[in-house]
């Protein structure tokens, strides 16, 4: 079994208690995706560039809509790095899912709230393409929303 599927399955197991809300509607397939956008959620909190790395594929884009409407866009090598220099403790967690699978291409398409030392910093949309080869689902794109004000609580409560 590739790391990746490990990876995989180690979210699957843990996906009710986690970052993303289970749901018994969605698919097998369905649940794979998530457990991919749920592993790169765990390795961004322990700032795992290795295991990042695993997830995403090589040359997948970032696109950051900004309050004021600015669009920024990074590569993956610009996240990876980013992740890797930074300390503070990271938290993501995602809730009413909208997962669409086809084949092997899927789209995550949920709200967020993102934590930053354990503090709310910004909330929004978060949209993820991925696409699933021999070695599981990756991590093709992540578009995302970024609001820093107005904040509806996540129905997933505070942090513990």
């Amino acid at each position: 079994m590739t790391t990746l599927v490990t990876l995989g399955a180690v979210a699957l197991s843990v996906l009710a208690g986690s970052n993303v809300q289970a749901k018994d509607t969605y698919s097998a397939p369905q649940r794979e995706a998530l457990g991919a956008v749920d592993a790169l959620f765990a390795a961004m909190a322990k700032h795992d560039v290795d295991a990042s790395r695993r997830l995403i594929l090589p040359g997948a884009t970032f696109v950051v809509v900004l309050p004021d409407g600015a669009v920024k866009i990074e590569p993956d090598t610009g996240y990876l790095d980013t992740l890797g220099k930074h300390k503070e403790a990271f938290r993501e967690r995602i809730w009413d899912a909208q997962v669409t699978v086809q084949g092997n291409l899927a789209q995550v398409w949920a709200p967020y709230d993102f934590h930053l030392d354990g503090k709310l910093s910004h909330c929004g949309i978060d949209s993820f393409s991925l696409v699933r080869g021999s070695d599981g689902w990756r991590i093709a794109g992540i578009s995302y929303t970024v609001q820093k004000a107005g904040c509806a609580p996540s129905p997933l409560g505070s942090l513990r």
